[in-house]
Formats: structure tokens, C-alpha cells, sequence
């Protein structure tokens, strides 16, 4: 109950801001731009700045990063709504690079395993695979990774169980992504919500003792199959 409840509280927040974002940016002239849809987004770019950005918060916090590394459809470019992407992709990030170094809190930077992206891309959708080698999740966690209020980060246990799962829920949607490498246990449950609220998934796959991949699913905004709705 609590689950729909912030699923549907959290995607009309993310609804109300597109389609009031949108129209103010259609007063705008934007190269490439209609409104806040990016006519021809190529989402490697948009990758590369968040990994930019999650690199640069875990040399300060950890003193090293891992290399992200891009496979796949690096060059396709499509129209999407670049606005819930921003959420998203910092997120995953921040859990795959956090994993990585502290798994590996003994090795070097340039010894740290990379993180593997993969990117495909069709005429119905487009995936993204977030590969990490950070050992996996344990197996008494997965059922908890996308529950509201639930972080691995242990230095935050205490902090977060004084607080109310709402008063956690109004922190996280107000705070930006400039923030720490984890914090209220809200990035993976809301990444998901706003994923399936724009028709696509977000799934984890766990290779216990090696690894995970991260799997974000979502359909073009032109996706032949069925009409894109906010």
C-alpha cells in the first residue's frame, strides 16, 4: 500500500514537472529542441556527463573512481525527454562506482574493475546495461533493493530510522543530484517508478560473489508498438 502509494505520489510529481517544464520551454529556442523533447538526443552524451559527474563526487568522497566504459549503439540518437533520464542515470551510476570501491577498498584506481555500459537501441525501444564488478548483492538484500526507505549504506542506518518513511520521501524528490554517493534508500524505487511510469522497466540481475547488471528499459517517444503518454 505504502509502494503505490509513493509510486503514484512521486511519477505525478515527475508528470507535473514535464508538462510544466514543457511549457515553458516552448517559449524557448533551443537548438534541437521542441519544448523539453530533445529531437535527436544521443544518449551517450547524456551518460558521459552523469558519469562525469558521479566520477568526480566519488574521487572526492573515496579518493579514486573506476573507468566507465561504453559499448554498443554509442551513436544513436532518437527524440526522448532528457528531464527523468537525469534522475535515473546518476542513480545506477552512483550504485555501480560506490560497489566497485568498496569491494575493492585494497586496489589502486587504475586496478579498480571498470563499469561496463551497453547500450541498444531499436525501433520500439531503447536498453541500457549497467555492469559492475562491485561482488553482487547479497541474496538476503535483492528482495529488499526497491523498497522505499532501504539503503545498503550502513553510515546512514541510524539517521534514516529516526526519520518517517514520508518525511525520507520529500527529502529525496527535493534534493538534487549533486548530492552524496547514496542517501535515503529512495534512488532505486523512484528510478523504477519513473521507468515504468514512461512505459519501460528497470531490473536487476545478480551475480553473487561477482557482480551486477542494471537493465533500464524504455520506449521511444515515436516507438511503433504503442503512443508515448505522460
Amino acid at each position: 500500500m505504502v509502494k503505490q502509494f509513493l509510486d503514484r505520489t512521486l511519477t505525478s510529481r515527475l508528470g507535473i514537472r514535464m508538462l510544466a517544464t514543457h511549457h515553458l520551454a516552448l517559449g524557448e529556442n533551443k537548438p534541437n529542441h521542441v519544448g523539453i523533447i530533445n529531437i535527436s538526443m544521443r544518449v551517450k552524451d547524456v551518460i558521459e556527463r552523469w558519469a562525469d559527474f558521479v566520477t568526480r563526487i566519488a574521487e572526492e568522497k573515496y579518493g579514486k573512481a573506476p573507468r566507465i566504459k561504453m559499448s554498443g549503439h554509442i551513436n544513436a540518437t532518437f527524440p526522448y525527454i532528457q528531464l527523468p533520464l537525469d534522475y535515473i542515470f546518476p542513480e545506477l551510476l552512483k550504485n555501480a562506482v560506490r560497489a566497485t570501491i568498496e569491494t575493492h577498498a585494497d586496489l589502486n584506481e587504475s586496478a579498480l574493475p571498470p563499469i561496463q555500459i551497453t547500450i541498444a537501441n531499436n525501433d520500439i525501444d531503447f536498453i541500457i546495461r549497467i555492469s559492475d564488478r562491485g561482488c553482487g548483492i547479497p541474496h538476503y538484500v535483492m528482495p529488499k533493493i526497491m523498497q522505499y526507505n532501504f539503503s545498503t549504506a550502513e553510515s546512514d542506518l541510524d539517521n534514516r530510522e529516526e526519520l518517517h518513511v514520508f518525511t525520507n520521501m520529500i527529502e529525496a524528490s527535493n534534493s538534487t543530484t549533486s548530492g552524496p554517493m547514496h542517501g535515503y534508500g529512495f534512488g532505486l524505487p523512484t528510478s523504477r517508478a519513473y521507468a515504468e511510469y514512461l512505459g519501460g522497466s528497470l531490473t536487476i540481475q545478480s551475480l553473487q560473489g561477482i557482480g551486477t547488471d542494471v537493465y533500464l528499459r524504455l520506449k521511444h517517444i515515436d516507438s511503433k508498438s504503442e503512443s508515448f503518454r505522460i
